[in-house]
């Protein structure tokens, strides 16, 4: 069965799918991508803001060989500009990955026995509104947690990783970096393309 979807989640959706081993290499990751295990858009959710628990979604979190992939998905349409050969990511986007860490340190490598433990215990080091227990976000928080847990003994090493999709003539205006520590990997989906829709082998 072919399927064809439209615009940056599609886009990554093939990515994931058909350039998997191309992203890890350009990351410098000699990963096997059949080792590897990925979350889609694992939702923490969509409303945000200092008072409030949620913190968004990442498009994808790569759980490779030795490093954890915290990920963000852009392609050659998207509103971010690109200013002095940087692509610039909102404030929120950035924050979602320090908010993550924190919860991966502290709870899925913490040694706390119960989520409503952590909370007590680890709310007065983080100005984030930690999730409540036996919420929606601490649910999916301590799937996706647990699950990296399995796949790491120890906790592991994390990149900030920009994927950045572009069709073959956007070539010439592909941003050079991204501001922070994230790292930049840049994927042409031209082969790929009908049209205005992305053809999807999944």
């Amino acid at each position: 069965m072919k399927m064809f979807g439209y615009g940056e989640d599609a886009l990554t959706l093939w990515a994931l799918a058909n350039r998997l081993g191309v992203i890890l290499e350009e990351l410098g990751d000699d990963t096997d991508p059949s080792a590897c295990q990925v979350f889609y858009r694992p939702s923490f959710g969509r409303r945000g803001g200092e008072r409030r628990s949620e913190f968004g979604e990442f498009d994808f979190i790569i759980l490779a060989g030795s490093r954890l992939y915290l990920s963000e998905s852009k392609w050659d349409q998207s509103s971010e500009r690109i200013k002095d050969g940087l692509l610039e990511l909102r404030p929120e986007q950035t924050r979602r990955h320090e908010v993550f860490r924190f919860y991966l340190e502290h709870w899925a490598y913490g040694g706390y026995s119960t989520w409503p433990e952590f909370v007590e215990k680890a709310q007065p080091l983080i100005a984030k509104r930690l999730a409540r227990d036996g919420t929606r976000l601490a649910s999916n928080l301590q799937t996706v947690l647990g699950v990296i847990k399995e796949h790491y003994p120890s906790q592991p090493v994390t990149s900030d990783v920009l994927l950045y999709l572009y069709g073959g003539e956007a070539e010439k205006q592909l941003p050079q970096g991204v501001g922070g520590t994230f790292e930049l990997v840049c994927i042409d989906y031209s082969a790929a393309r009908r049209g205005n829709f992305i053809e999807l082998k999944v």
